[in-house]
């Protein structure tokens, strides 16, 4: 790490973020910041030989600070995680990106801010998050003949333009084709295409953004792990995204947790250790415990991890629905012996603040389900971004004795939560909104009401 003295003078002519350089292929995004530590994303061309950040304090301005990549360059693709380190805590800063000696001429500057130490010292931060799945975006090339799947991408403006914190990914983050998920090269078009999007870009470069991956970013539709590029997927989603961690040291996939404030967040994998979902679900009427959601290390990590948090709301993030009894395809409840597993679990260790956030659907519904001798916990369930959304209108779910009323959006959407008040008096609120930003549901619930009584 070098420390240089340095005169800046910066000329912002332009509100668009895209990097005037043929070089620059997409970005920058960012992906966690702690608080010493963040993570900023980029993807550059095969001409690149050097790559190198910049960034320094915006209260000191006289200092920067420059980290070079030192990964592999010069291949078809070219995706780059700076991983910088040594920073302040509660400190604002700004960066630019060097390729080949000069810089990105981006035309708006972009921050990141560390976090602050709260804990001992003062109340819980309020927050808010934005969450969403299901992000279809055209490429006529590839796309099924007829009408276009994907929708209004403007949707990511949209998002971009409501504060909040971070942007949560809940699964099929992008759609593979056919022609993608037959080849590792096909994979790699698929997400350096999907970053390109220009609606996308404002919303990965203002705040974190973390994922988790459902059937179409993974593979095939409804894939598990029997798919012959799953390593190669997993690999290109650890390249593609900015969470801290992925997967355990001696289990492969992409599962990690993070907290924000008072809260903690458990990114779960559901299809690199998955058993088709073909697979009875009971046998001689017992349930069969060889068909597998998360798989047997994965669960037991999630188990351990909700055992050791002391987090006000634990938000368990699941590419597909976790407690829907009326889920038509696929939901955890279809692999009934993880699913009782995790729920007697919750209760025996009588784990509070339990709420599952899920996508999938194409359509999005809270739904509530009450254990014995447990709370009701909810499914927060948002979908779709830009998929085309699934109309309920005649199918036995339109009416589904489980969803909260009034929580039922069949248009492209996506969700902000935001946790508040004071101690032992927080709250989640819950709103869905369009692709305009208009309110099309609410739901609210605090964290008396997520415990044991």
């Amino acid at each position: 790490m070098k420390k240089i003295l340095i005169i800046l003078s910066l000329t912002i002519s332009s509100l668009h973020l895209f990097a005037q350089d043929p070089q620059f292929i997409s970005g920058p995004m960012l992906g966690y910041v702690e608080h010493r530590s963040a993570l900023i994303w980029c993807e550059v061309n095969q001409e690149v030989r050097s790559a190198t950040i910049r960034y320094w304090e915006i209260d000191n301005t006289e200092y920067f600070y420059e980290f070079d990549y030192e990964g592999k360059l010069g291949k078809p693709y070219n995706p780059i995680r700076f991983e910088l380190v040594k920073l302040k805590l509660n400190t604002k800063y700004q960066y630019e990106i060097i390729l080949n000696g000069k810089a990105v001429p981006f035309l708006q500057p972009h921050y990141f801010q560390t976090k602050d130490i709260w804990e001992y010292r003062k109340a819980a931060p309020d927050f808010s998050f934005s969450a969403g799945s299901c992000a279809y975006i055209n490429d006529s090339k590839y796309d099924r003949p007829g009408e276009p799947y994907g929708q209004d991408p403007t949707i990511f403006k949209t998002i971009a333009n409501i504060s909040s914190d971070f942007m949560l990914w809940l699964g099929d983050n992008l759609y593979y084709r056919e022609a993608d998920y037959s080849s590792v090269a096909g994979m790699q078009y698929r997400y350096s295409f999907q970053r390109r999007t220009p609606e996308m870009e404002e919303l990965f470069a203002s705040r974190p953004n973390f994922a988790i991956w459902d059937d179409h970013d993974f593979g095939p539709n409804d894939g598990n792990e029997t798919f012959e590029l799953k390593d190669a997927s997993i690999q290109l989603f650890k390249e593609y995204w900015g969470n801290k961690s992925f997967g355990g040291s001696d289990n492969e996939g992409t599962y990690s947790k993070f907290t924000w404030s008072d809260c903690e967040y458990f990114l779960t994998d559901d299809r690199s250790h998955r058993s088709p979902n073909e697979l009875k679900d009971s046998i001689a009427g017992k349930p069969n415990c060889e068909k597998e959601f998360f798989g047997r290390r994965q669960l037991s990590w999630l188990k351990n991890s909700l055992v050791s948090s002391h987090a006000t709301f634990k938000f368990i993030a699941v590419g597909n629905e976790v407690l829907n009894p009326y889920a038509e395809k696929e939901c955890l409840r279809h692999y009934s012996c993880e699913f009782s597993e995790l729920m007697n679990f919750i209760i025996a260790y009588k784990i509070e603040g339990v709420v599952f956030l899920t996508g999938d659907r194409h359509f999005s519904e809270v739904i509530g389900w009450q254990p014995k001798g447990g709370y009701k916990i909810y499914d927060i369930c948002t979908s779709a971004l830009t998929s085309k959304p699934y109309d309920l209108t005649g199918k036995q779910e339109f009416n589904n004795p489980s969803r909260i009323p009034k929580t039922l959006v069949m248009e492209n959407n996506f969700t902000i939560i935001s946790i508040s008040g004071e101690e032992n008096k927080r709250k989640l609120k819950m709103l869905c909104l369009d692709k305009k930003g208009e309110i099309k549901s609410h739901f609210e619930i605090s964290e008396q009401d997520l415990k044991f009584k």
